[in-house]
């Protein structure tokens, strides 16, 4: 029975989501972005978002795979004699 009940749920779920208009929603900011990189004073469009606009996810990006990167050494490493 539970089966069947999660089955339905996950059917209908999924109908739900593919019935969904997405062409009709503004996707991101990159109007803004395109009009507006060069005032950052940055001459690439990509560096221009990456350090200015997303520079606080960046920030949190690099230090995740820093201590990712730690994580998995010292896991890995152990110690040698």
């Amino acid at each position: 029975m539970k089966r069947l009940v999660g089955a339905l749920l996950g059917s209908a779920l999924l109908l739900e989501l593919l019935r969904l208009d997405y062409t009709k929603v503004p996707w991101g900011s990159y109007a803004y972005y395109l009009a507006n990189w060069r005032e950052v004073g940055i001459p690439n469009l990509v560096t221009a978002i990456l350090a200015d606009w997303r520079g606080y996810d960046s920030l949190g990006e690099a230090t995740l795979l820093f201590a990712a990167t730690t994580g998995f050494y010292l896991l890995l490493g152990g110690k040698r004699k």
